[in-house]
């Protein structure tokens, strides 16, 4: 018997999207948007057994979420591709958060180092080493389930798209014609939700779906960008503020373990990391309402 292959190792080097990609059958064109994110989450999948590769990680989560806001968007994708897929495509993007926020709240400890005294520091110790910890847990643990999860569900979503037909004929729009309904759409929540919040919301559940509407509009943007006027900006703006709000939602994250840790820990170095995190929080908020 032979061996079994590798997973993925079927799937060719990913292909650019055609220049007239707007100007190709709705259906059609979003399909090719599609088995793109696909490819790009394949590429991620493939590198996460390298611990050695800090980006692995995030490259898989950002082509699953680019994939995911595609499926959702365009009509035809959304009622092709079925909704059992679609379930476990999310349930396998939220799989990805535990690793994720215990990364970040490394990352922030690390940059923000210098701003600690050396006695700070020391009253941190053992809260670094239980945050290590906790991260080298969930990469030994998360990264092969991953994989696993996505090799099975992989060729069910490429041969849903395969399989998809445009039977709309010679009468069925561009494909510009549903992505600027969509970009529209996508558009009008995210201005929305930051109108009725005067730019400013402080709540967690507040933040984080700001956030997913300026990662959507922007993941819509980015296939056609090129043929937008100022395109390059806006995506560029959109990436800052999906930034602001990223950086708010995970401060509110660091807090509750910070309060947390307050039982654990010494006081001295949980009230440093209190009062930066704090000063983190109110710049982040200046600028998002800037």
């Amino acid at each position: 018997m032979g061996a079994a292959p590798e997973p993925f190792a079927c799937i060719g080097v990913m292909r650019s999207l055609p220049p007239d990609l707007l100007d190709r059958p709705a259906v059609d064109a979003a399909i090719v948007v599609a088995s793109h994110y696909l490819d790009d989450a394949v590429a991620g999948a493939t590198r996460l057994s390298d611990r050695a590769d800090a980006e692995a990680l995030h490259d898989f989560r950002v082509a699953v979420r680019r994939l995911r806001v595609t499926l959702r968007a365009y009509p035809g994708l959304h009622e092709g591709i079925p909704r059992k897929h679609r379930r476990r495509l999310r349930k396998l993007g939220r799989a990805t958060n535990t690793i994720r926020d215990a990364e970040a709240q490394l990352t922030w400890f690390r940059d923000r180092s210098p701003r600690f005294t050396l006695s700070q520091r020391a009253a941190l110790v053992a809260l670094g080493a239980r945050l290590r910890g906790r991260l080298r847990r969930a990469q030994a643990h998360g990264h092969g389930k991953l994989q696993r999860r996505f090799a099975k569900l992989e060729p069910r979503i490429r041969h849903a798209l395969t399989s998809l037909q445009s039977n709309a004929g010679p009468h069925e729009p561009p494909f510009r014609t549903i992505a600027g309904a969509a970009l529209v759409k996508y558009m009008v929540d995210l201005r929305k939700r930051l109108d009725d919040r005067g730019g400013g919301a402080t709540s967690a559940a507040d933040l984080h779906a700001t956030g997913i509407a300026a990662m959507r509009l922007r993941y819509l943007l980015e296939p056609v960008e090129r043929d937008i006027a100022r395109g390059a900006w806006l995506i560029d703006q959109l990436r800052r503020l999906q930034d602001l709000l990223g950086g708010l939602t995970d401060a509110h994250e660091l807090g509750a373990d910070l309060r947390r840790a307050a039982e654990l820990d010494q006081p001295v170095g949980i009230a440093a990391a209190t009062n930066v995190l704090e000063t983190d929080v109110t710049r982040f908020l200046t600028t998002l309402r800037a």
